[in-house]
């Protein structure tokens, strides 16, 4: 009988053993995977109005998910949008309002600090050095790869690497993870980004587009991580959310690219969240959501406290009936001195701050609707503006190590420059700068400049960049671009000109009094060039105390003082 009972003990508790072990969730159940799609369209997906199908993958996935169908970024940047999505906070208030020099400051608080904090795996894989760890975007992420430097798909093209490398790393490390625990996974994919080098049978699976085919290209790399995840059954106890960064205009509106303009060709985004087990597959939530929503929404997904005084909001639970969401555009005024451009888009239509500001209806494309016409709308959005404006802000970050993610954020076509970052304008205030839509004739000729430059043709470059001085003196990027190549021809008089025209306007530049130095120097002015090499060993010293490199601003500090007193001597 005692035996009896022993074994009845037993079984019994093997049983309740196994029944709790049924019932305790998988650490899956809070992991979550995110992917965001650098520079792609909406309309690339047929469930956001696209035409053709030319990512199945992608589709697949979108077809199993909730699709946000009114989701815009907050800047059709790159690093900007991503500090969005990692604080929940727009731009304005986590102070990233460029790809370079900004970084997102270490006071941030961003979802992988959180999830780590809260014993989660945390893996960032990128594509793009856009997205350097130098410039903050990496806090909290314990396992991290990135492109090399000088890496690249195409000459020139310094700081990016296909999906099939990032893939491979974010595949390799989901097989190793540690099982026992949740993970925060995050994957970004630049393939879309100009130039666009996607193999022909992509080329052809898109119809003939080279943009569509790097998407094609991307989603057929996608599908092997998600063949992985189906196989080990992930898909059926996690989540994983797909967003874009921004858009590509493609010629719409005249833009060709990303960054001037804030048209919906580069402000809408697709989002899609599949959820555990494809729950709710095949809603669609047509309220107007941004990639702030991606930090919240993740978080509760994960079981992470809600963090308060964010702009984002949680899309798991009740749309907010009503809500609009802010986004911006300063590259124009940080690059030509053009007006700054910011906005506010709901259900009241989408309202674009400028010198010409304008109230657009969203019907398919957008159609003027006339914002003189409609005074209590724009004062409305613009005091939703205001208050995103006003709202507190973290403090601003500083690169800290080498200007290697700088150099590469310029050689994508972005930067200016400019060592330093500018002071930016609060994007309400009255201005005379000419709007960017009215400047893109300018944008193109500078284009022309540039290449015309890169293909040794400097004398027809400095032609077409003085049309752009005559017309615009104020435009910083052409006169440095001008300032350069009148260098290179040793037009030395007309270079100094220029150069000094460009001390007028901030931010200063360190580049700027080392070509003055040459120009001087070149020209016999022994005392003009001393005076820049000053200037230019000040504007090292304050940059790496920008940087927090106190050593070696003391030594540009040293430099100066045995100067100052070699000249007393």
């Amino acid at each position: 009988m005692r035996s009896m009972r022993w074994g009845t003990l037993v079984l019994a508790s093997v049983a309740a053993l196994a029944f709790s072990c049924e019932r305790a969730p998988s650490p899956d159940s809070r992991s979550v995977v995110l992917v965001t799609l650098d520079t792609t369209r909406a309309d690339v997906l047929t469930g956001f109005g696209g035409q053709r199908e030319i990512a199945p993958v992608l589709e697949a996935l979108c077809a199993e998910s909730v699709r946000f169908t009114n989701a815009h970024t907050v800047a059709p940047l790159t690093l900007p949008a991503h500090s969005s999505m990692f604080t929940g906070l727009y731009p304005p208030r986590h102070g990233v309002r460029a790809n370079g020099p900004a970084r997102l400051a270490t006071a941030a608080d961003t979802l992988a600090e959180r999830a780590a904090h809260a014993g989660f795996q945390t893996a960032g894989f990128v594509g793009a050095l856009a997205l350097d760890h130098d410039y903050g975007i990496a806090q909290g992420f314990e396992t991290w790869t990135q492109p090399e430097e000088n890496s690249g798909r195409v000459t020139g093209q310094i700081s990016d690497r296909p999906a099939s490398e990032v893939l491979f790393d974010a595949r390799a490390w989901l097989a190793q993870r540690d099982h026992r625990r949740p993970f925060f996974l995050w994957i970004h994919l630049f393939d879309p980004h100009a130039p666009y080098v996607a193999a022909p049978r992509f080329v052809a699976q898109a119809g003939g587009s080279a943009y569509h085919g790097e998407v094609a290209s991307l989603d057929a790399e996608l599908g092997r991580l998600i063949e992985q995840l189906r196989d080990e059954e992930f898909l059926e106890r996690g989540s994983l959310l797909v967003v874009g960064d921004h858009g590509e205009a493609l010629g719409d509106h005249g833009e060709d690219t990303h960054g001037l303009h804030v048209w919906e060709s580069t402000l809408k985004v697709p989002l899609f969240l599949r959820l555990a087990g494809a729950a709710r597959a095949g809603e669609e939530r047509r309220e107007f959501t941004s990639v702030v929503d991606v930090a919240p929404t993740l978080a509760e997904l994960m079981g992470l406290a809600p963090v308060a005084g964010i702009d984002g909001v949680s899309l798991l639970g009740t749309p907010v009936q009503g809500r609009g969401t802010y986004f911006e555009s300063l590259s124009g005024w940080a690059r030509f001195r053009w007006s700054p451009m910011c906005g506010w888009i709901g259900p009241e239509g989408k309202y674009v701050h400028s010198s010409k500001p304008r109230l657009w209806a969203l019907r398919g494309d957008e159609e003027l609707d006339g914002a003189a016409g409609q005074p209590a709308s724009v004062e409305r959005a613009k005091r939703a503006i205001r208050a995103v404006l006003d709202a507190p802000a973290l403090p601003r970050g500083h690169l800290s190590g080498s200007s290697r993610a700088h150099a590469a954020i310029a050689a994508l076509g972005y930067g200016s420059g400019g060592e330093l970052e500018p002071e930016y304008p609060d994007p309400l205030e009255p201005t005379d700068l000419a709007s960017p839509d009215e400047r893109l004739e300018e944008y193109r000729t500078f284009i022309a400049a540039q290449a015309l430059h890169q293909t040794g043709k400097r004398a027809e470059a400095a032609e077409k960049l003085e049309q752009i001085v005559a017309s615009n003196p104020r435009s910083v990027h052409v006169l440095d671009e001008l300032a350069q190549t009148l260098v290179d021809l040793e037009r030395w008089p007309r270079a100094i000109e220029v150069l000094q025209l460009r001390l007028h306007f901030t931010p200063d530049r360190i580049s700027t009094h080392q070509l003055l130095v040459q120009c001087f120097t070149a020209t016999g002015d022994e005392a003009q060039a001393h005076e820049h090499t000053r200037a230019a060993l000040a504007l090292l010293a304050e940059l790496a105390e920008q940087r927090g490199q106190p050593a070696e601003a003391e030594h540009y500090r040293e430099l100066l003082r045995e100067d100052d007193e070699s000249g007393r001597r």
